[in-house]
């Protein structure tokens, strides 16, 4: 209770900034990512963290090997022989481009569990990138 006996409300704000799932740091706007491929919308948190962005939440499956190809400096040998949850962490949140923000209920592991359009992806051995 604050002062004259009054609730003090907590700042919902917060929890609509847009924070990495993983540490929690301010990620940037998606940008353009150049790859040898061609690109795709994302880009990477101070954690190591790759996040990618599919704007139409329809393509969440090409949004997660970006991620994933990307976090293994490009190499597809290696990302398409890491295990999830042994060799890296994804997590899925929706995101919301007009105001940078992310949905309040945001954050969860299993894509299925919400319509979905930005993933995290961060690999557990940080050898790559």
């Amino acid at each position: 209770m604050g002062k004259y006996g009054q609730h003090i409300r907590e700042d919902k704000s917060v929890l609509t900034e847009p924070r990495c799932p993983f540490c929690r740091a301010l990620f940037e706007r998606p940008a353009e990512v150049s790859t040898t491929l061609g690109y795709f919308s994302g880009g990477t948190c101070c954690c190591g963290a790759v996040f990618s962005y599919d704007p139409s939440r329809k393509n969440m499956g090409e949004a997660f090997m970006d991620a994933l190809v990307y976090a293994c400096n490009e190499d597809w040998d290696i990302a398409m022989s890491l295990e999830s949850g042994k060799d890296f962490e994804e997590k899925f949140v929706v995101y919301k481009e007009n105001d940078h923000s992310l949905s309040s209920k945001a954050v969860s592991n299993n894509p299925k569990d919400r319509i979905v359009n930005m993933i995290f992806v961060k690999l557990k051995n940080q050898q790559t990138k």
